[in-house]
């Protein structure tokens, strides 16, 4: 019985081994995406709102820890800081919403984000969507930390507008492994 059960574990071990490619043979076929000019050219027609809002904005950010379970409901509210964000209006009529190296007096790290957003005008107030946001972090050299650094390539606005006096408010879900989100309030700089 022991032979029997030792070529049985051999004949696992090889088939195991084995260098055949299980995949398809269209794997590492480029050719069958779909062509990224497709969706990254679009013209949304809102080039003109894009270039209304385009610029830099004074504000003001509020970190806010939510609840694990829905990520609706706040649950503290951490720090504040301020820092300059710019908003760039592409050519497609989107427009890239970023901010580097935020961090407030209590905060061990710097935070950067780079979201892009569709938009839409009602009445006297622009609204913006996207998902797909960059943060990215790193140590302040202050207050340096022993765990691996947050990111994340999830970030989405949950809301954001712009109002015709040039005042924007945002609320960011970072989508970082803790639930934390980022209330931003701004004003462009003329």
């Amino acid at each position: 019985m022991k032979p029997f059960i030792a070529a049985f574990l051999i004949l696992l071990l090889v088939i195991g081994c084995s260098t055949e490619d299980h995949f398809s043979v269209d794997r590492d076929n480029l050719a069958l995406l779909p062509d990224q000019k497709d969706y990254l050219e679009t013209d949304y027609g809102t080039q003109e709102i894009a270039n209304e809002i385009g610029g830099v904005y004074h504000s003001s950010i509020g970190l806010v820890v939510y609840d694990e379970e829905t990520r609706t409901k706040p649950v503290l509210y951490l720090t504040r800081g301020t820092t300059e964000i710019t908003i760039k209006p592409l050519e497609s009529g989107a427009v890239e919403i970023s901010y580097q190296n935020f961090s407030t007096n209590i905060m061990p790290l710097r935070m950067s984000l780079t979201i892009k957003g569709l938009l839409e005008k009602r009445n006297d107030t622009i609204f913006i969507r996207g998902a797909d946001g960059k943060v990215r972090t790193k140590p302040n050299k202050e207050m340096p930390i022993g765990t691996p650094l947050p990111e994340s390539d999830d970030a989405a606005f949950e809301r954001a507008y712009i109002t015709k006096d040039k005042k924007m408010g945002m609320l960011i879900d970072l989508m970082l492994p803790i639930p934390v989100k980022a209330l931003v309030r701004a004003q462009k700089l003329d």
